[in-house]
């Protein structure tokens, strides 16, 4: 008999979260969506799933784990801006730390079962010493946003008994529907509103850059598969291919009929050279996306030019 289970996701109603509940909520669990909609949205959010707005960093969010004692916890919620980690570190620390300490503590005091924990691959690396990055290869970020990100993966190691099962997911640059263009994440988004407004497409550097990019339902796809695995895990998510910024954008270019050219700006180079992860870990799981980089271009170009203020 299939089990469900009550499922709490912070940062429910952002990007990756908001398709993670939507994933659990069609497999027929119960979702309680945590979100302060700094940077999420009330539509993003399923009327099956139940809403409760507040801040991670609040210490109230102990009182909501004792109200609904989650079977698992999924951790979404972060300050995601590279650009704000560097200007604002403070910021980026309460958030990425301390709030993610609070869900921690909130987590050990309802004796969860399990707890997700969504964080950066892409960021993780820094300059790689070599390619593909494997989850061995040395950590060193090279941001703020990294750095909280890594210490709060260090703080659940060390806080979280051994009676909750931690699974450490490392994504590589995840796209698709409900990616906000006007953040500092996504990129492709960006390439896209920019390229629907008929509007200068610019490129930092000389294009030549190197990402993974992982379409969005798929990252839903392992957290529920992660459900099933009784052995906790930290698994590089992504694809293993790496495409340059500048094909990818071509790719981009052709799938919404954008008639104008590409501009590169070299002295603004994009941060790290090449980023692929390595994930053999994942295979080995059996999971492969289900979406080509193609495929899931077309479905994103899609929903974008039907649900994306473009004016």
């Amino acid at each position: 008999m299939e089990e469900f289970l009550k499922i709490l996701v912070t940062g429910g109603a952002g990007f990756i979260g908001s398709h993670i509940t939507d994933r659990l909520l069609s497999e027929g669990h119960e979702v309680v969506v945590v979100d302060n909609f700094s940077t999420g949205h009330v539509a993003n959010v399923s009327d099956k799933a139940t809403l409760v707005e507040l801040d991670i960093c609040n210490q109230g969010i102990v009182e909501i784990f004792e109200d609904l004692v989650p079977d698992v916890v999924i951790h979404c919620a972060a300050q995601a801006s590279v650009y704000s980690s560097v200007n604002n570190p403070q910021l980026d620390a309460r958030i990425n730390i301390l709030g993610g300490i609070n869900v921690c503590k909130a987590s050990n005091k309802v004796g969860c079962k399990q707890f997700i924990y969504i964080t950066t691959g892409g960021a993780l690396y820094g300059d790689p010493e070599y390619l593909p990055c494997d989850e061995d290869h040395p950590i060193r970020p090279i941001s703020g946003y990294g750095l909280s990100k890594w210490t709060l993966e260090n703080y659940l190691n060390l806080l979280l008994p051994d009676s909750i099962h931690l699974d450490v997911l490392r994504l590589a640059n995840v796209y698709g529907p409900r990616q906000d263009p006007i953040g500092e994440a996504g990129v492709i988004a960006k390439f896209i509103h920019s390229m629907l407004r008929g509007k200068l497409v610019t490129i930092f550097g000389d294009g030549d850059q190197t990402r993974d990019f992982i379409y969005v339902s798929d990252v839903a796809r392992i957290c529920s598969m992660l459900l099933e695995k009784p052995d906790p895990v930290v698994i590089n998510v992504g694809t293993g291919v790496d495409i340059t910024i500048k094909d990818f954008a071509y790719k981009i270019k052709e799938c919404v009929g954008y008639k104008g050219d590409l501009v590169f700006d070299k002295s603004r180079p994009d941060g790290v050279k090449q980023k692929v992860l390595d994930v053999s870990k994942l295979t080995h799981l059996g999971w492969k996306p289900k979406l080509t980089l193609d495929e899931g271009l077309v479905k994103y170009c899609q929903w974008f030019s039907k649900n994306v203020d473009i004016i």
